[in-house]
């Protein structure tokens, strides 16, 4: 007759079944029993729990290690060998840099080295090889299998900040900025320039602080650095290094710019245009065209006080001044005047509308307020003051106007209009070589 005889289990795991907890009764709940001894064989050797820890945290979380970098496996195609999913904690497969110079915020490789930027300092690492030093404290390079060699630094406190979409690659010339101290800066193997130093200084030290986004991006065919200022101020400069300055103001934000097989394209509001496509010019992103200006400082002879006569420039017809202003006399001509709004076309150019289907442009000779008039492939006009009554050594001129402004230097504002500069339906081209004027020191 069959029976049920309870036995004793030593040195044994038991382990719930994975139905033990939706099971109705206890007594049809099923346990796994594994016998501890390996092998169930007398005296063999039995499983243990291991060592416990004696020190205890209950505070963990995710340490995020913002100045180290970590590298896998290789990757070899041709071998069918794929270990970037490995991380072999046996190795040396971390590098860090100083904590004190802020998190890593860009990586770039060229060649066999590697730069690291961190928001307040510039460094450099060997990939597959080593450094030594000399006595003098010069790098030479040596083989290594070491993936990132040994860090070194480049002289000055400088660093990228948080914004590593300012920068761009040009050969061996690296672009970028630095926020925090209100330079754009150029990397070479001569080391760090402060290239915002050419002529923009106080410029950039005043407005990179108030942007949120500073993109920058390399354009191969005008061979120019394009630096955009986003969320702030809206302003795009180009810095061209056989000017060694930055040339110009541009009336298009972009937030990315590349050149690809010599062509250089933007990115705007999710879409990609490509740039110097056609033969219009100041026309961006499918915009209205806009016009364009240049701000000029005259000072003939500095230090002396002169009286500005004419005003005169080399070029393509179709500019105009629209503002002159020196440091003494402001009280000038200017566009959104209505001494300017009498004369409509103040540059030498007006349009002829005996015919509304196809307009003629004809050049004038007549010099009136602010007018250039043609001689020799040179432009020139007299400088009219529109002040309502003359100064010491001011004369009068005609229509009331009084010839000349006085000062030390004088500000010229040149703009291109749009309408009149396209005689042909298009927004040509316009250029401006050279200004100059005449001028008469001043006894006064």
């Amino acid at each position: 007759m069959a029976a049920i005889k309870e036995i004793g289990y030593f040195n044994s795991i038991f382990v719930k079944s994975h139905d033990y907890a939706t099971t109705n009764t206890p007594a049809t709940r099923r346990y796994h029993i594994e016998e501890s001894r390996i092998k169930g064989g007398f005296n063999e050797t039995q499983m243990d729990l291991g060592v416990r820890a004696f020190l205890v945290n209950d505070e963990y979380s995710v340490i995020n290690r913002k100045n180290a970098m970590i590298y896998s496996g290789i990757y070899n195609a041709k071998t069918a060998v794929n270990e970037l999913n490995q991380f072999s904690i046996g190795d040396n497969i971390t590098k860090a840099v100083d904590i004190t110079d802020g998190s890593i915020q860009k990586l770039y490789a060229e060649e066999r080295e590697l730069i690291i930027l961190q928001e307040d300092k510039v460094n450099a690492a060997g990939i597959n090889k080593d450094f030594i030093f000399t006595a003098e404290g010069q790098p030479l390079s040596t083989a290594s299998n070491v993936v990132i060699g040994q860090v070194r630094t480049y002289l000055g406190k400088y660093g990228i900040s948080e914004n590593p979409e300012s920068f761009a690659v040009k050969g061996n010339r690296k672009y970028f900025t630095d926020k925090k101290r209100g330079v754009v800066l150029r990397l070479t193997r001569d080391g760090l320039t402060e290239i915002s130093n050419y002529g923009m200084r106080d410029y950039f030290k005043d407005n990179l602080q108030n942007n949120t986004n500073l993109i920058g991006g390399y354009d191969n065919v005008k061979d120019q650095y394009i630096l955009t200022l986003w969320g702030g101020t809206y302003t795009t400069v180009g810095f061209d290094e056989s000017s060694r300055g930055w040339t110009s103001f541009y009336t298009y934000y972009h937030q990315g710019a590349f050149t690809l097989n010599g062509i250089f394209y933007t990115l705007h509001q999710g879409q990609v245009y490509e740039h110097y496509k056609n033969s219009n010019y100041n026309i961006f992103y499918g915009q209205d065209p806009v016009s364009s200006q240049i701000q000029l400082v005259v000072n003939t002879d500095a230090s002396v006080n002169k009286n500005f006569k004419t005003l005169g420039y080399e070029g393509t017809s179709g500019w105009e001044a629209i503002n002159i202003s020196t440091d003494l006399d402001n009280n000038v001509t200017s566009d959104t005047g209505a001494d300017i709004k009498s004369y409509q076309y103040n540059f030498g150019w007006k349009k002829d509308n005996t015919d509304p289907n196809n307009p003629i442009y004809l050049e004038i000779q007549d010099i009136l307020p602010n007018m250039f008039t043609k001689k020799e492939n040179k432009y020139f006009a007299t400088i009219e003051n529109a002040a309502t009554t003359a100064g010491e050594d001011e004369v009068l001129f005609g229509h009331e106007f009084i010839s000349g402004v006085k000062g030390m230097y004088m500000n010229v504002t040149f703009k291109a209009d749009y309408e009149l500069s396209n005689p042909a339906g298009k927004n040509i081209k316009q250029e401006l070589f050279a200004v100059s004027s005449e001028v008469a020191q001043s006894s006064k």
